[in-house]
């Protein structure tokens, strides 16, 4: 910024520092947590007023805490410090290591608590002072324990240092306090200290029964593999279905019985009625013993009643080998036929991919999976068959049987596909139905629990599509018809044999809490944008950026909260960001991203009617959204590449510094524009024309720090490095419904031919090769010249393969992906 004679007027645009990325973790997962945290106003008045108005204590902390943020680390410089004022900051230090309650209803949590979003900060910052009353707020945790067991290390670590010799007692008095798992974490630092035998766990059981602590003490049992203690506990104690399974799980993953432990297994899973112990315990014998008693006893109890536990591909080879003339196997042959797959992925030495012949064709395909699931309604595949059958609903733009079958996909065939089919079907409530989809929906054939939840996504796409007023208006009926109840409860509840047993970590999330301020964040902007309506000239533009910075400050506005911070989890875990180019999935990124929206309101400002400072702050807020969205995460690829997100962010800053070159704005645009371009000239513009603005010094630095780098690049024998970026397309194949005519005429023209080439039609460029008979393509490079943007491809032809195949590559790619200029192939092949 340059100085002023005049106040100089406070930006709405944060600035980014050309040398770091920080912005990446700020923006690419909404959260809980992110959405609560203190302003840092306010937080800074906490640790002022902490310090007792040592500015050098304030400093300390906030360089700590600057250093965890950047690398999970604290200096021990620092540390010594924070601990030199140890009696100043307990009392923050306390209030941030304790539990808050909500004060409202989340999910089935009658008095569910939070974490500060800063815990792990303050509890490596102080964990070297062993401190009584820190230790007292931390095993204050284990009655209600906020975290996963995956992430508590940290946790673990702190109690356990703190712990002194003289505390057991007092710490097995905790566990009669403690949830379920509490009861787990306390039984580990009993293990740690020394302060646990068997014989206590087995009394502890006897005196826990029907209590939080019971559970608990089975989840650390099970844990820790106290195989002859779990067989003990199997026999003797009465344990809920889920436990059961939980048991045996654990005992069958013993690489090597003994005779015994191999004995009792064999008689428990002939007697017992069942038939999930039955199976799990059947599956280990012939997978890692070839017992044929016990694959002849799966395979009965499976086909005629069903398999209740998810099937190992190998022993489910093994028994279709075995009864070739069975269910099993003809299920087996008709899937393979829709699909167009082989059944078992391994036999095509391919990893598993989820692409298919009926994805091609879906409502051709539709029709073949609604044959299958008829006449195999319990193949082990039958929960894959409904899946795939909603995926082709999802295809052919069906929303409403897409959801009907993805909750169908729950709880048929060996039900391993849980996870996918749950997350999938909020992915299609939240990324592929519009209002008027939403409203089409038959709710009568679908679970009464799907109802609000499509209500409520009714009222985020009004959210999306700007009509605040209306959302406004529909959050309010929601809230009014069920606020406080428990919408989750009984959702996919048929595949829940106890229910209450598993508590899920998004089922402590405070989403009433979370509605309600989203609903509060709808009136505002309905308020802004009304206004901004109603206002002319110079105040429209005003009132427009106004509505346009609110939007880029509040990422939970677009959010969809029925996946309760699941959303980015199920994106990665779900494969949704391994797959092809999707449609549905750019629109989504463009209604859902809230900086996306304010670039959409940002430019819908007139410039030429807005006053200069408005105009240059416009400018330099949508070179900054696009330059935050290069660093928000990879699902913004299926919407923008980065190498166009780069391109936009330039475009603007530079014309910021072309219209406004007076504008205290200007010398952040330079930095900005160096950070896209990488050219040094915006760098030396900045001490050239702004010599006395805030921004000269880290000009300098950077410019300072090119030149060593240059000096050491001479004679280097590496060519300069240039990135490239990889786009996201479509896998098509021949005949597949996507293909206008003129497309499938080009491609007869040259199937069967040695050929490589593009088509551009519409929206798309499609990329078309072919190879000559006998020819096997390993894989290809397709890119666009100046920017290197990648197509890449890879196919194998199966040697073993009889049939006479046509080896040919076909994709489409969106044409706001790609240059016009001349692309560059790079084919390797065979």
């Amino acid at each position: 910024m340059k100085n002023m004679k005049n106040i100089k007027k406070i930006k709405i645009a944060p600035r980014l520092w050309i040398w770091t990325v920080t912005v990446a973790a700020a923006v690419s997962v909404i959260s809980w947590t992110d959405a609560v945290h203190l302003s840092e106003r306010a937080y800074g008045m906490e640790i002022t007023e902490a310090s007792n108005g040592s500015q050098q204590l304030a400093r300390t902390v906030n360089e700590a805490k600057q250093a965890y943020e950047s690398n999970h680390s604290i200096p021990s410089d620092l540390l010594e410090q924070l601990a030199a004022g140890k009696e100043q900051l307990i009392p923050l230090v306390l209030k941030q290591l304790s539990l808050k309650p909500l004060g409202a209803e989340t999910n089935r949590l009658e008095q569910p608590t939070r974490l500060s979003s800063d815990w792990r900060f303050w509890a490596e910052a102080s964990l070297s002072w062993k401190d009584p009353q820190l230790l007292n707020a931390l095993l204050d945790w284990t009655q209600d324990y906020p975290i996963e067991m995956y992430e508590n290390e940290l946790y673990v670590r702190f109690v356990q240092e703190a712990l002194q010799d003289d505390q057991r007692d007092m710490l097995q008095q905790r566990l009669g306090l403690a949830d379920r798992r509490g009861a787990q974490v306390l039984l580990g630092l009993m293990k740690y200290k020394g302060w646990l035998d068997d014989s206590q766990l087995m009394s502890w059981l006897n005196f826990y029964k029907g209590q939080p602590p019971y559970d608990g003490i089975i989840d650390y049992m099970v844990y820790a593999q106290s195989w002859a203690q779990l067989i003990h506990i199997y026999d003797k104690h009465e344990l809920t279905p889920t436990q059961r399974l939980s048991v045996l799980n654990s005992v069958v993953s013993i690489p090597v019985y003994d005779a015994e432990t191999a004995e009792w297994l064999k008689q428990l899973a002939a007697a017992t009625e069942d038939v999930s112990v039955e199976q799990l315990i059947d599956q280990q014998l012939v997978l890692h013993h070839g017992d044929r008693a016990a694959a002849e006893r799966l395979y009965q109890s499976g086909t005629s009643g069903g398999f209740t536990q998810p099937l190992n591909g190998r022993v489910e080879k093994v028994l279709a080998d075995m009864y070739p003339a069975g269910e099993l196997a003809a299920g087996i042959q008709l899937y393979e036929m829709i699909r167009g797959k082989p059944y078992f992925y391994g036999l095509d030495e391919q990893w598993y991919s989820s692409d298919g012949n009926d994805y091609a064709q879906p409502v051709q395909a539709a029709a073949q999976w609604l044959e299958f699931l008829k006449q195999y309604p319990k193949h082990p595949a039958a929960d894959d068959a409904a899946y795939r059958l909603a995926r082709c609903y999802q295809l052919a733009g069906d929303g409403g049987n897409a959801l009907y079958w993805l909750n169908e996909a729950v709880h048929l065939g060996d039900r391993d596909l849980n996870y996918d089919a749950r997350g999938m079907l909020l992915f299609v409530l939240d990324v592929e139905m519009s209002p008027d989809a939403l409203v089409a929906v038959d709710t009568d054939r679908l679970p009464s629990w799907m109802k609000p939840w499509i209500d409520y996504s009714q009222a985020v796409e009004y959210i999306r599509a700007r009509k605040y007023r209306e959302a406004s208006l529909s959050l309010h009926a929601f809230i009014h018809t069920y606020g406080g109840k428990d919408i989750f409860a009984e959702a996919f509840a048929v595949n829940r044999a106890d229910k209450a047993e598993v508590i899920y970590p998004e089922e402590r999330y405070p989403f009433w809490e979370r509605i309600s301020a989203q609903l509060q964040l709808t009136e505002r902007a309905a308020k802004l944008a009304e206004e901004a309506e109603q206002a002319v000239g110079v105040e429209k533009s005003d009132r427009q950026y106004a509505l346009a910075a609110m939007i880029y400050k509040e990422p939970l506005l677009y959010y969809n909260h029925l996946w309760r911070e699941t959303r980015q989890s199920f994106f990665w875990f779900g494969h949704i960001k391994e797959m092809d180019y999707y449609e549905p999935l750019d629109r989504y990124i463009g209604r859902f991203n809230h900086l996306i929206q304010a670039i959409d309101q940002f430019e819908s400002i007139d410039l030429q009617e807005a006053s200069k400072q408005t105009a240059a702050k416009t400018l330099y807020s949508l070179a900054l959204s696009y330059s935050k969205l290069t660093h928000y995460g990879e699902e913004v690829s299926y919407y923008l590449p980065i190498s166009r997100l780069n391109e936009k962010a330039a475009d603007y800053a530079k014309q910021l510094i072309d219209s406004f070159p007076e504008s205290e704005l200007a010398d952040d645009a330079l930095l900005l524009l160096y950070a896209h371009t990488q050219d040094k000239q915006w760098l030396e513009q900045v001490e050239l024309r702004y010599p006395d603005g805030d921004q000269t010094k880290k000009a300098k630095e950077a410019l300072e720090q090119l030149a060593v780098k240059e000096s050491k690049r001479t004679d280097s024998l590496y060519e300069p490095y240039e990135p490239t970026y990889a786009v996201h397309y479509e896998h098509l194949q021949l005949g597949d419904s996507r293909l206008s005519s003129t497309v499938s005429k080009w491609l007869e023209d040259h199937r069967g031919t040695s050929y490589h080439g593009t088509l551009a039609e519409g929206d798309w460029v499609y990329v078309f090769i072919s190879a000559d008979e006998g020819k096997a393509i390993d894989y290809i490079n397709i890119g666009s010249k100046r920017l290197q943007m990648l197509v890449t491809w890879q196919q194998r032809v199966m040697e073993a393969s009889t049939e006479k195949q046509d080896v040919m590559l076909l994709a489409r790619v969106k044409k706001k992906f790609v240059n016009d200029s001349e692309w560059v192939w790079k084919m390797y092949s065979q």
